[in-house]
């Protein structure tokens, strides 16, 4: 009787373990990686404030592509670096941040959902924009694939 016990602890233990488990795969959805993602903002919000385009070409993929406003694709690792170095020449690199994240995908593509602000140094704002990007992980890493954004409304000046 007391194996029988023990038993039925047993099988009660793991149907316990395998109700908590199942709403997590459910599907076989996952949760898509969303700190590893942060992390890669991080690093493009870093290169940018460094005023480091050729380290931020090298975030997305070989195919990777801006998607600006009011303008052409801009395709590859290389031609992105470019973009950004000549959109930012001659000036104080700017800082930026993201906020206000969705995350959809999975543990090999992810779209990301936010808003963006670029700052001057002195910390006045220059830009309020949302954006859509796409990550897919290679080789191990996550690389942005494609980039796209619009701005907010246009900022009002301090003098109207």
């Amino acid at each position: 009787m007391r194996q029988i016990h023990l038993y039925s602890a047993a099988l009660a233990a793991c149907i316990s373990l395998f109700a908590f488990a199942m709403p997590a795969t459910a599907g076989g959805t996952k949760r898509p990686p969303e700190a590893a993602i942060k992390a890669e903002n991080v690093r493009w919000a870093e290169a940018f404030g460094r005023g480091d385009y050729e380290a931020i070409g090298r975030l997305y993929t070989e195919d990777g592509a801006l998607l600006p406003p009011g303008a052409n694709r801009v395709t590859g690792p290389r031609a992105i670096a470019e973009y950004f170095t000549k959109g930012y020449a001659g000036s104080k690199p700017d800082t930026v941040s993201f906020s206000n994240y969705e995350f959809y995908g999975n543990d090999q593509t992810v779209t990301e959902v936010s808003d963006a602000e670029i700052r001057d140094h002195g910390g006045k704002l220059k830009l309020r924009a949302k954006q859509t990007l796409i990550f897919l992980k290679q080789g191990g890493t996550w690389k942005l694939h494609r980039d796209m954004w619009s701005d907010y409304a246009p900022l009002k000046s301090d003098s109207r």
